[in-house]
């Protein structure tokens, strides 16, 4: 059974990929079964199932890296992703996040089993039923790191601030309980937009925030209606994949 049977109720995006891994999955079983009986022909019956044991294990000690956040619409991906090309010409950062992957974190968890992941999907699924959809929009634009090369570029939230905190402390109370500790320092919530300042351009002056100005069309504002346990996959494009899409109460 995948994550995802275990999740329940997801939105579209995530049934569809869930769909996808099923068809992946069938297409493994079927191959996994000429394999098998490959194996029963040409060897004895204890090697056949010594190569199952060893297989099982190693799908069951897979890790997910994990954490939790909101996700953005496609029309406010499509704002922030045009609008980055204005700011490359004068903030030079090394790394701009994919369209698709720019996202509101709520709680990093960091390395977990399937098992841990079905879980604590289920207690956030729980969560969200009982939660009010909130209205968040980005606003301004922020550096993290050291003064002359910034390690993260940043754009601001405003709106409904108090109710996404709360929201926070209570997605982090739910990931403490199945062994996620909460972070010590501040909930500061934005949007990851680039990373790495290039030194070679000379040092950073934080007058180029302001020279960048606004997207065209004003700071884009969105209804915020779910949550979304992610997994992270280094060395992909786009990099989060969601595993669960919770809905907040209608």
């Amino acid at each position: 059974m995948t994550l995802l049977d275990m999740i329940g109720k997801s939105s579209t995006y995530a049934v569809k990929l869930a769909n996808e891994n099923i068809l992946n999955s069938a297409n493994s079983d079927n191959l996994s079964s000429t394999n098998a009986s490959s194996l029963t022909n040409n060897s004895n019956s204890t090697n056949a199932s010594s190569s199952t044991n060893n297989s099982n294990s190693t799908n069951a000690s897979e890790k997910y890296r994990l954490f939790v956040g909101i996700q953005l619409p496609q029309d406010v991906q499509r704002v922030l992703d045009i609008w980055k090309s204005s700011l490359q010409e004068v903030l030079p950062f090394q790394k701009w996040t994919h369209p698709q992957d720019v996202h509101v974190t709520l709680s990093f968890l960091g390395d977990a089993s399937a098992e841990t992941a079905e879980a604590l999907a289920a207690d956030l699924r729980q969560l969200a039923a009982a939660a009010l959809p909130l209205t968040l929009h980005a606003e301004g634009l922020g550096v993290f790191g050291p003064p002359a090369a910034p390690s993260i570029l940043w754009a601001g939230l405003a709106g409904d601030l108090d109710a996404l905190a709360a929201l926070q402390r209570e997605v982090a109370g739910v990931c403490a309980r199945h062994g996620f500790p909460s972070e010590a320092r501040a909930y500061r919530p934005h949007l990851t937009l680039a990373r790495r300042y290039r030194t070679a351009a000379g040092p950073f002056k934080r007058s180029a925030l302001a020279a960048a100005g606004a997207p065209a069309g004003g700071w884009p504002a969105w209804r915020v209606e779910d949550i979304v346990l992610y997994r992270s996959h280094l060395g992909r494009l786009p990099a989060y994949e969601p595993l669960g899409v919770f809905p907040f109460e209608a």
